[in-house]
């Protein structure tokens, strides 16, 4: 029965929740925030704020995956973010005023405030070289960190510029990176329109302002995913403690160390090199996968209460971040299964809950198979009429652009992992065991297949992009373990140096045991900041800086050399002056800086980013002439803008121009001179 303190706190977390939804709509950057707040307060599950932060985000993703799928009719505009934000609100409140019988404010412990201050330092971390930096030095930042930077601020611009997750272009075929999974750059543009004051409507959008936009929303994203694993690493650490620490005097500090230790990973090792190569939404999938495997399956009582909904709508989220990932929730899904049939009570097991374990199981798998294949034709047919062994042969002969990463400590997580998880399967903690090895041993199969389609393609397996990257997705997913073992190893040396003061005659003993914990921590910790075999080549001479610290020299020394971002933008203000024609930046240029150039002006085809993607390589010679020529014959309705700022260039191409006067456009773009480009005049 409900008291007058309940009461009291109803009543205030109703008053606040109303208060934050209006701020949201009168004031858009503070109300998104108090929303965002009241996710983690007005919420009927979990005990601790991050722990109902994530349930609520991981719930309030898969719906989203369900209700925005790629190419969906519903608008996205400012209004409509708004309101998704609204009713995610008022759904929340609802389900705490009827659900909970006892509402509760969650509780904030110390690991808690340990997961927030890591999420902001990353923050912070992540985005200083790019605070108040103008747009040459924004792209510039970007074209040099990664090249993914640019596939993924495609959709984020299309879909704001649009109004839509439906993206019509110039000629009427199908907009490039239409079908591919997205979850990610949607909930970017959602955040971006429902906090953003100034958000413009699709009428005036103005590509180039959503730069700084993108870089926000990937960072906090990327922050937010570091955090959940890290939060995941301080709740593991604590259980594990709780099932196996017969005599540990360390106990209450393990979750604490576990996230700094996994903090210390987030900052030095090599994660924020991805963040650098734009794989956040790989981050992403990650962190949704590690957190939906581990609340769906860290208990009985979790799994039968959280896990029904948590596994279909984490799994649905996982796809639309990173398809493959999503094998990673198997073992999850069968620890829930068995928790339905078991109930509460195991010795009452009947048929009903058989039945009802096997309905959801299989309604599971069908929902999430069905979404799985379709998203998977998709992008088949996405390719030009591909087929699924042409994609598999695509998938293997990816040999380049992955970041560096220790090798042997992402081939030895799973082991590692797996032994863990047959302790706690002896302490009688099977849902922990499989929360803690599911996650990678479920990802598994996927492995074997990119291992298969390097095979195929002749490509050495460790040098395959994707067996690379599946590899890396297995250390993120267990870095929370080796994190949690870590703050074991912390207990493990308070009580020996406890047991060495109290007890004389075994004070060997109990040092002995503190120098092999800490010499073991020493080793898991070098290995996942990255100090043993990240990069070996730059090691080699010496003991370099962490892979951590180098992604942060990357992204200033990138951000200072504005000379490409101002080629680009400069081209692209040209190109924003005869949209019905396909740009092509020669001076300066390349395929990647073409592709900004084109994704800064409108809505790009998938016949225009073959058409890049298909350049020589650069500087531009007699052969790029040939190949514009070819691509004019082969595409009939293309028409090129020539975009030029060096003379000589202007000279080469206007007799290439004279060729096609209906079909070819020559625009003089307006550079400064530099040590580059000396002969570089302001036009006039």
């Amino acid at each position: 029965m409900a008291t007058q303190q309940d009461r009291r706190t109803t009543f205030i977390v109703s008053a606040v929740a109303i208060l934050a939804v209006l701020t949201l709509w009168l004031l858009p950057p503070v109300g998104f925030v108090a929303c965002v707040i009241m996710l983690g307060i007005a919420a009927p599950w979990g005990r601790g704020l991050i722990e109902r932060w994530l349930i609520s985000l991981l719930l309030v993703a898969g719906i989203a995956a369900i209700v925005l799928p790629r190419g969906g009719s519903l608008p996205v505009t400012a209004t409509s973010a708004r309101s998704a934000v609204t009713i995610a609100i008022v759904a929340c409140l609802f389900l705490w005023l009827v659900i909970k019988r006892t509402p509760r404010l969650p509780q904030i412990r110390i690991v808690d405030v340990l997961v927030l201050l890591l999420g902001a330092g990353l923050v912070w971390w992540l985005l200083a070289a790019y605070v108040g930096q103008d747009a040459y030095h924004l792209v510039s930042g970007m074209y040099f960190s990664g090249w993914d930077n640019q596939g993924h601020f495609v959709p984020f611009a299309n879909t704001i510029d649009v109004g839509s997750l439906r993206w019509p272009t110039m000629d009427g075929s199908v907009a490039w990176n239409q079908w591919y999974p997205a979850l990610h750059t949607i909930t970017w543009s959602v955040a971006y329109l429902a906090s953003d004051a100034l958000a413009m409507s699709a009428s005036s959008v103005d590509r180039v302002a959503l730069l700084w936009p993108y870089l926000q929303w990937t960072a906090v994203c990327f922050a937010a995913s570091m955090a959940a694993l890290a939060w995941v690493a301080g709740d593991l650490a604590t259980r594990i403690a709780r099932t196996g620490a017969r005599g540990w005097a360390g106990t209450a500090v393990v979750g604490p160390v576990a996230v700094l230790v996994f903090a210390g990973f987030a900052y030095l090792g090599f994660p924020t090199l991805m963040f650098n190569a734009g794989f956040t939404n790989f981050i992403m999938g990650v962190a949704v996968l590690t957190v939906t495997s581990y609340l769906a399956a860290r208990s009985w009582r979790s799994a039968r209460l959280l896990g029904v909904a948590l596994v279909p709508l984490g799994a649905l989220a996982v796809i639309g971040l990173w398809t493959p990932l999503v094998l990673g929730l198997l073992p999850a899904g069968v620890i829930v299964t068995v928790a339905l049939w078991r109930g509460s009570d195991a010795s009452k097991r009947t048929a009903a809950r058989g039945a009802i374990a096997l309905a959801w199981a299989a309604g599971t798998v069908l929902v999430v198979g069905a979404i799985t294949w379709l998203q998977g034709r998709a992008i088949v047919a996405a390719d030009d009429g591909g087929t699924a062994s042409s994609l598999a042969e695509g998938l293997g002969s990816v040999g380049v652009g992955m970041v560096p990463f220790n090798l042997g400590m992402a081939i030895a997580a799973p082991l590692v992992a797996c032994g863990v998880a047959a302790l706690l399967w002896r302490a009688r903690a099977v849902p922990l065991g499989v929360a803690v090895a599911g996650a990678g041993v479920g990802f598994l199969p996927f492995i074997i297949v990119a291992a298969s389609a390097a095979d195929t393609a002749d490509v050495d397996r460790l040098g395959s992009y994707y067996l690379l990257k599946s590899l890396a997705a297995l250390f993120l997913a267990t870095a929370p373990t080796l994190a949690a073992l870590s703050g074991c190893l912390a207990a493990v040396v308070v009580t020996a140096v406890i047991r060495a003061v109290r007890n004389a005659g075994h004070r060997r003993r109990g040092t002995v045991d503190a120098v092999i914990a800490l010499a073991i921590g020493a080793v898991l910790l070098a290995g996942g900041f990255g100090y043993v075999g990240a990069l070996p080549e730059s090691f080699l001479p010496g003991f370099g800086a962490a892979p951590g610290l180098a992604a942060g020299q990357t992204r200033v020394q990138s951000v200072n050399n504005a000379l490409i971002g101002e080629s680009i933008i400069e081209a692209r203000n040209k190109a924003i002056e005869v949209p019905q024609l396909t740009s092509m930046l020669w001076d300066g240029s390349g395929t990647l800086p073409n592709l900004w150039v084109r994704s800064l002006t409108g809505v790009m085809t998938q016949q225009e980013n073959k058409f890049y993607t298909g350049l020589p390589s650069f500087p531009y010679d007699d052969k790029a002439i040939e190949y514009l020529q070819l691509s004019l014959v082969k595409n009939p309705q293309m028409n090129l803008a020539l975009l030029w700022f060096r003379p000589v260039s202007g000279v080469q191409l206007q007799r290439f121009a004279d060729q096609w006067p209906d079909r070819v456009q020559l625009v003089r773009v307006v550079m400064r001179p530099s040590p580059l480009c000396p002969e570089c005049q302001p036009v006039g």
